[in-house]
């Protein structure tokens, strides 16, 4: 018996969903259980980090969502890190 070939995606956003790795688990964004998901981020506080695992669909919107933000901006957003210790506004530092 011959295997059929497995589709190769050839348009932008489909090569990036395949160069993903995937497993079984639960999708955070549509809660969906047991479906192939990729670890697609994180959240990270003083406490830790929990990582962030999507379905192809869902990171399939979530990439799509990016590329239409990025046509409809002049330039690439600028990550600030601010800092943590300083004082709430309107209260002076000692």
């Amino acid at each position: 018996m011959t295997e059929l070939p497995e589709h190769v995606p050839t348009d932008r956003l489909g090569v990036l969903i395949a160069a993903y790795e995937y497993e079984l688990g639960p999708c955070f964004r549509c809660s969906r259980k047991g479906v192939q998901v990729t670890r697609f981020g994180e959240i990270t506080s003083d406490e830790g980090e929990t990582p962030l695992y999507a379905c192809r669909e869902c990171v399939q919107e979530l990439l799509t969502m990016h590329e239409r933000a990025m046509e409809r901006m002049d330039t690439r957003p600028r990550i600030v890190q601010l800092q943590r210790n300083r004082a709430p506004r309107g209260v002076e530092a000692d």
